[in-house]
């Protein structure tokens, strides 16, 4: 499980950062691609890391004793849900709505690629 949930973090660190990086150089009209992709990977880790990584495990938790689409049911539920809400404090203190957007969007890619990831890997159900 903790090789699972490290690759599903790394993932969807990539696809978050990448999302963003492109957002805010179309936005920004900035030049410099791949510098803008370092501080974005730099600011996305640790929100990542200490959000989407407990919020994985704590579904894990709750969707052990399930299976097929009632646990790929409740699992998307508890990140989304548990996105959302880390979404509105956090923009709350950081003033911008569009973090709501981007947390959704993480709940989702870390929970799609844990999913794909634990069909990978057979038997961690844990």
């Amino acid at each position: 499980m903790v090789l699972r949930k490290f690759f599903g973090f790394v993932f969807t660190t990539l696809l978050i950062g990448s999302f963003l990086n492109y957002y805010i150089v179309i936005t920004e009209d900035i030049d410099n691609l791949f510098s803008t992709f370092g501080i974005i990977l730099t600011a996305t880790f640790p929100f990542i890391l200490l959000i989407g990584v407990p919020v994985s495990v704590f579904s894990d938790y709750r969707t052990k004793n399930l299976n097929g689409k009632q646990r790929y049911t409740k699992a998307f539920l508890t990140h989304i849900i548990l996105g959302l809400i880390a979404g509105v404090v956090i923009s709350y203190f950081l003033e911008s709505k569009f973090l709501i957007v981007v947390t959704l969007l993480a709940a989702f890619i870390f929970w799609l690629g844990d999913e794909i990831l634990r069909g990978i890997v057979k038997g961690t159900n844990d």
